[in-house]
């Protein structure tokens, strides 16, 4: 499996969490963790392209392939 060309973490600055990704993007500031979980998540999702598997993984709520 490839590296993930966008890689968020989160940092904190102050009392906010900043969403930071390798590619040069900042999200917005945010108070609570989750909302920018959110935000890093949706960035990473909506550039990923291919690399979506690599980021999500498998949902095992999906049938697997027909047999």
């Amino acid at each position: 499996m490839t590296e993930p060309t966008h890689q968020v973490r989160l940092e904190w600055q102050s009392r906010f969490l900043l969403p930071r990704c390798t590619c040069g993007w900042i999200g917005t500031a945010r108070l609570t963790e989750a909302d920018a979980r959110e935000e890093a998540r949706d960035h990473a999702l909506l550039y990923a392209g291919d690399e979506v598997i690599d980021l999500v993984g498998l949902d095992p709520a999906e049938p697997g392939p027909a047999e």
